[in-house]
């Protein structure tokens, strides 16, 4: 089947595009044009990264806020390209600016963007729900008509100076929106705090308002017969696309987004949910776009399909670990590298998907049609993976079935064309059977991922993730829940052992010094607080008399925890538990302002060990309230340990700043105590208190002539140089470790 070609200002070099565009900008008006497209694709950008951030607190920090603001954002990107193709084509030339004008200054009511506190979250509210319904509320108005301005304003352009294409406008918005999103992670959010971000953000809309009002004013003022421009019912004949075409143009880019938000997703639930990695994918994502729509010399179709197979094998394999697989082989090194081997496979598997998009493109006169069509696949995939899959998947299915259905695509793209991939013609019958291979073996890839392995007891996914209840046998049999690779805590099934503390809670531990010494014979009842249910395994060492009280965001672990069928350490307690659902800190807050502190005797903070840490946990902020919620002479125990983050540097200043001492207690694997490797930071106003965990540890007995139990002086002029932490400025990147082991 042929395929239509738009005019040569589309298969100009990038080099061509941007050489036009300055060469443009001589004219005032198209200054003005540029200024206003441009200021809309930087705020577009700019304000996805910020919202997130502002409301990721509220939900746990789980990467599943990104992945809803994501489906968000592509479906407003849809609803914007839709008014102004309706606009376009509906509206007579003459009103378009008003009109659009009109809305915009009805924006600036909503304004500020950043959602109040009144939309917090209650503790059993749908998380998924809240953060669309607050996106709406807050940033749905603003967003559609910036992303409207850039091809509204490329219509009026057209118009206003007919002589000149309106395709520079394009490079032009390309380049505003790849700045806007790199600017945020390493120039905003270190810089400048939430607030003031918020405000910037609201005067640079206003501005771009009086900018794109400046254009209209120039497009029905200036250009003369503007006003009396032919309406649609005018213009010539448009060329026919085909269902198949205008499927492509909808399921390319749908696929794309797919794998980007799938690759977002994967990382985020590996290292943290922060703008850093949110930016990431997505700036591979826009690259491929922007290289892919500047030419068709800048897509070597032959080199990029070769690239395909070993990229989409990767991105099919991430979604197969298990330990000891031969998949694991993609776990291990350091996670820079991973994360740069898994950006490098999106940037082939995208470049290929918008590659045969662009290759697809009609003539001009279809352009505002074939936008709409990239924009609502755009929307539908976003929806898929922000929305849908949490909701009937009970593992992550998006990445393999992106694999597959984006495979499938470009090989269905190519077989349109099938001779201009390679100097050989293939026959179609061979493009279509290895899109069939492809979907078949993405579709096993996705049966295989929902597979439970041996032992499994329980399987649930939810907007946190996926738990999984499962059951090992040997001498020394135990249950424990997982999410995603990550252990919340075990128990072991044997009756002797069954009430006795385990894992990262056992004697040998940090936090086991530390109830060793609190629950010591002839002390007093004690308080404690833990962020972090996990299996309840703290609440083995709570006597008679003593309270504990849970703080845990997600409810399904509340109810594992509490089904005795998997585990009892709740159910066995000597002393009466408490869990409270809802994030730990604002628990905590929303108790400060009410009651007061609690008064703790121990408060416990393990919220760091998944492979996903809640960074509002871990700033200056929340440890000035843990402190207000401490006792006299209370402790606060923080569990650092991690594969990817080192952490133990930042606890530690976080504890020198708000006037507390440090110790850090290491342990390897000790069997005899039930203990797995485990690094604990304790924190007290009490210098002394070092002494007593080392005595502690020196009672723990050595092995082969060390110490089970390490303690050691944390020192904070160590770390001196680092930037403190706070909730308006983190460096995940530098508290990377060398290894990802």
């Amino acid at each position: 089947m042929p395929r239509s070609r738009p005019d040569a200002a589309g298969c100009d070099t990038s080099l061509g595009i941007v050489g036009r565009a300055l060469a443009h900008l001589a004219h005032p008006g198209v200054v003005l044009f540029a200024a206003a497209i441009f200021s809309s694709a930087f705020l577009i950008f700019g304000v996805q990264p910020m919202v997130g951030k502002h409301v990721l607190p509220w939900f746990g920090g789980a990467p599943g806020v990104w992945m809803t603001c994501l489906a968000f954002y592509q479906s407003a990107l849809f609803v914007g390209y839709a008014y102004a193709h309706g606009l376009a084509a509906k509206v007579s030339p003459a009103r378009q600016p008003l009109f659009h004008a009109g809305l915009f200054v009805a924006a600036l009511a909503v304004l500020p963007v950043l959602p109040g506190d009144v939309w917090k979250p209650e503790p059993a509210a749908d998380a998924t729900g809240l953060i669309l319904v607050m996106l709406i509320a807050n940033v749905a108005l603003p967003f559609v008509l910036l992303a409207s301005t850039g091809p509204l304003l490329q219509v009026w352009f057209a118009r206003t100076f007919p002589g000149r294409s309106p395709y520079p406008l394009y490079a032009v918005s390309n380049l505003g929106s790849l700045l806007g999103l790199a600017s945020y992670p390493f120039l905003v959010e270190p810089r400048i705090p939430l607030p003031l971000q918020s405000r910037i953000w609201s005067w640079g809309f206003a501005v771009t308002g009086i900018v794109i009002l400046g254009c209209s004013w120039w497009a029905t003022r200036v250009a003369p017969g503007s006003g009396s421009a032919a309406g649609p019912e005018e213009q010539p004949p448009q060329e026919a696309i085909g269902i198949g075409r205008l499927a492509l143009w909808i399921l390319l880019p749908a696929s794309a987004v797919v794998m980007f938000m799938g690759v977002s997703n994967h990382l985020c639930l590996d290292v943290a949910s922060v703008p850093f990695l949110w930016v990431l994918p997505l700036s591979v994502y826009l690259v491929t776009l922007i290289v892919c729509f500047a030419s068709d010399r800048l897509y070597p179709r032959t080199l990029l399909l070769a690239l395909a197979i070993p990229a989409f094998v990767l991105l099919a394999a991430t979604t197969q670990w298990r330990p000891g697989s031969l998949f694991d082989l993609v776990h291990k090194g350091t996670i820079g590298g991973r994360i740069a081997l898994h950006s490098s496979a999106l940037f082939v598997v995208c470049m290929v998907a918008h590659g045969e998009l662009h290759r697809l493109r009609p003539t001009p006169g279809r352009l505002t049609a074939f936008y709409l069509c990239v924009a609502g696949g755009g929307a539908l995939g976003g929806i898929f993976v922000g929305v849908i899959a949490p909701r009937i998947f009970l593992a992550y299915h998006e990445l393999p079935i992106g694999v597959a259905v984006c495979w499938a695509l470009v090989l269905v793209a190519t077989w349109w064309d099938p001779g201009a991939a390679s100097g050989v013609r293939i026959p179609r019958v061979a493009w279509a059977g290895a899109a069939a291979l492809g979907m078949v073996a993405g579709g096993l890839l996705a049966v295989r991922a929902e597979s439970t392995e041996p032992g499994t007891l329980a399987v649930e996914r939810n907007f946190f993730g996926v738990l999984r209840v499962i059951e090992r046998g040997g001498p020394m049999p135990f249950v424990l829940l997982r999410n995603g690779t990550t252990r919340h805590g075990l128990q072991y099934t044997s009756p002797e052992r069954r009430r006795e503390p385990s894992s990262y809670y056992g004697r040998a531990t940090g936090i086991g010094l530390v109830m060793a010494d609190r629950t010591e014979e002839g002390r007093g009842p004690i308080k404690v607080g833990v962020v972090g249910l996990g299996v309840g395994t703290l609440a083995a060492w709570i006597r008679e008399g003593d309270s504990i009280v849970f703080y845990e965001i997600d409810s399904d672990v509340v109810r594992i925890a509490r089904d005795t069928r998997f585990f009892s350490y709740l159910e066995d307690a000597d002393a009466e538990v408490e869990i409270l659902v809802g994030d730990g800190r604002l628990s905590l807050e929303a108790e400060l302002g009410r009651d007061g502190g609690r008064g703790f005797d121990v408060l416990v903070i393990d919220a760091f060990s998944s492979d996903a840490i809640p960074l509002h946990l871990l700033t200056y902020e929340a440890f000035q309230l843990y402190d207000a919620h401490l006792a006299d002479g209370g402790v606060l125990a923080v569990h650092v340990s991690n594969k990817h983050l080192d952490l133990e540097p930042q606890v530690v200043r976080l504890g020198d700043a708000i006037g507390m001492h440090a110790s850090v207690a290491n342990n390897g694997e000790v069997p005899r105590h039930l203990s797995n490797t485990a690094t604990w930071v304790v924190l007290s106003r009490d210098p002394a208190y070092i002494e007593v965990l080392s005595d502690r540890a020196e009672r723990n007995g050595r092995f082969r002539g060390r110490l089970l139990t390490r303690v050691r002086r944390g020192d904070p002029r160590h770390h001196a140089q680092s930037p403190l932490w706070t909730d308006d400025y983190s460096n995940v990147f530098g508290a990377l470790r060398a290894s990802g082991d």
